[in-house]
């Protein structure tokens, strides 16, 4: 029997009107960064992907499969009494596609139905500010969704009212550092009451002080970001673009009482080495900048980056390593055998 890692579900609450329940990120388990907020009068899913990635030579462990389809079916749930669904980009950790791929995703074309369906969808432009992968990706998810869901619109730079509640989307900013190839991301700001709050997906620390100052102007009580990816430096990310990220987002926690930082920076086993500066200057401020396991009053759960360690302490059994060896297309048709 494997471990059950599954989070429990966990809420911040920011006052009467509105709470935040993050639902999957790498502190939790897994690639993501899907957030349900929750206000006086409507409910928000952002971000409703999740992901697993080859990593190294290792193939994703058996326990991160168990973990993925727990929380895929915990997002799936929730999104049942959600009114909004917000997409920043056509990453697949960020969005479900309408295809079949339990290797990486864990979606099929049922499930996606079942997550959308009825569902108001504001999403990435597909139409400019856009590259070329996830323009085709943002095509036919836009195409899909279009049949079932109750609306799908376009968010960049937009901004919607639903009773008290006020939900404005960034322009289209860099998935990173100027001129990436990654291509382009929204951010999403929502405001009830007297607090408001800031998902900023995939901005990667921030590495853009633009990017830096839209968050700013929302005047946000607590920051949901994407940290830089410090595992891949310096061979595919240049340490002096990491030195500007954190000097952006040691900028932001001087003014912003509450950030989570997760993602891309907690696929590093030695992520504090780059965060503890930036925690004990907002320590200083008397401002927060944590996990979102922290929050949550959990242990960080990093399972990608620690899973050489968990190969050597839980080798997969016959039947597992036989499905990884099969042909690509069989194993993503297929789901893994997982002894739950």
């Amino acid at each position: 029997m494997m471990p059950d890692t599954l989070a429990p579900l966990g809420k911040i609450q920011l006052s009467s009107q509105m709470g935040i329940t993050p639902l999957a990120s790498e502190s939790l388990g897994v690639r993501s960064l899907a957030t349900h907020v929750k206000t006086a009068n409507t409910s928000i899913l952002i971000d409703p992907g999740v992901a697993l990635g080859f990593r190294g030579q290792l193939h994703p462990h058996p326990s991160e499969y168990l973990l993925l389809k727990r929380i895929r079916q915990k997002i799936s749930d929730i999104a049942q009494t959600t009114e909004l669904i917000v997409v920043s980009h056509f990453h697949h950790d960020h969005f479900m596609p309408f295809f079949v791929n339990y290797a990486y995703f864990w979606s099929s074309r049922n499930e996606a139905t079942h997550l959308y369906k009825d569902r108001r969808i504001w999403c990435k432009d597909i139409r400019q500010h856009i590259n070329y992968s996830q323009q085709r990706r943002g095509y036919n998810f836009v195409r899909s969704a279009r049949k079932l869901a109750m609306e799908i619109k376009y968010a960049d730079g937009r901004a919607l009212k639903i009773g008290a509640t006020l939900i404005r989307f960034s322009p289209a900013v860099p998935h990173g550092e100027e001129g990436t190839k990654l291509g382009w991301v929204i951010m999403t700001a929502i405001r009830c009451g007297d607090f408001s709050i800031v998902h900023a997906s995939d901005i990667q620390g921030p590495m853009v002080k633009k990017t830096a100052d839209w968050i700013l102007g929302q005047k946000p009580d607590v920051l949901i970001l994407a940290g830089p990816p410090t595992y891949l430096s310096p061979e595919r990310v240049d340490p002096k673009v990491l030195g500007m990220a954190a000097d952006n987002l040691r900028n932001l926690a001087e003014q912003i009482p509450m950030i989570l930082v997760d993602h891309h920076l907690l696929r590093d086993q030695n992520w504090h080495e780059w965060l503890n500066p930036i925690q004990s200057h907002a320590s200083e401020k008397g401002n927060q900048v944590i996990t979102i396991a922290e929050v949550l009053g959990l242990t960080d759960n990093l399972l990608e980056a620690g899973r050489a360690e968990l190969y050597e302490k839980s080798p997969p059994g016959k039947a597992f390593d036989t499905w990884v060896k099969r042909i690509r297309e069989s194993r993503i048709q297929t789901p893994p055998p997982l002894d739950e």
